[in-house]
């Protein structure tokens, strides 16, 4: 995504240069699979140029700040940068902090008032799609709604050997009225045209 800097970004992403690489592909995912513009330093600092101001402005310039701690995180490394945000949110209400738990890290990282937030918690990986749900919906400032279940997920696994097999149910339904000759040829051709090319739509 181009960068135009007269624009607000949708979310400053602040960490440690330490967790740079987990919170680039957390990055990567939030503009290219939830389409937003988001401020990260190695994407957005010009090189030989003062990176604090261009950091001071980035962060004015969201729409929200999201705070990524890990287990590398040093202690204490993002004060200046959060007690900005806080100072912003309390100024704008409408301006949000969102703690985000790195893989690597776990609750007791948020301290102080950070821990006041709902925060969003890569567990696993950086490839966790729940969490990066939680994450996009606080950027956008949206409740992020009823949690999907282990079974749900192994469902949508299964959901296209579940069309495969509805398919076929319906083409050997359409053969047995047809033998029984209680449907013309001609129409049963016609609804065996329909369904696959439904499938085939489908499975595009």
């Amino acid at each position: 995504m181009s960068v135009q800097p007269d624009e607000p970004f949708d979310v400053f992403l602040s960490h440690a240069h330490t967790e740079a690489e987990a919170v680039e592909s957390i990055a990567v995912k939030l503009e290219d699979e939830a389409g937003l513009r988001v401020w990260l330093d190695r994407w957005i600092l010009v090189p030989g140029e003062p990176w604090q101001q261009q950091m001071v402005k980035g962060l004015d310039h969201a729409k929200t700040c999201a705070v990524c701690v890990g287990g590398n995180t040093p202690s204490g490394w993002f004060r200046e940068e959060i007690e900005r945000a806080l100072n912003r949110q309390a100024r704008d209400r409408s301006f949000r902090v969102i703690p985000v738990i790195l893989p690597t890290g776990d609750r007791r990282l948020i301290d102080g008032f950070l821990e006041l937030r709902t925060w969003a918690e890569f567990k696993s990986s950086v490839e966790d799609a729940e969490a990066l749900h939680v994450l996009v919906c606080g950027v956008r400032g949206v409740p992020p709604g009823r949690r999907v279940s282990a079974k749900a997920r192994i469902d949508d696994g299964f959901a296209p050997l579940k069309a495969k097999q509805s398919l076929i149910r319906d083409l050997s339904l359409i053969r047995d009225l047809r033998l029984a000759k209680l449907i013309d040829e001609g129409v049963a051709l016609e609804f065996q045209r329909r369904l696959v090319d439904e499938h085939v739509k489908a499975e595009r």
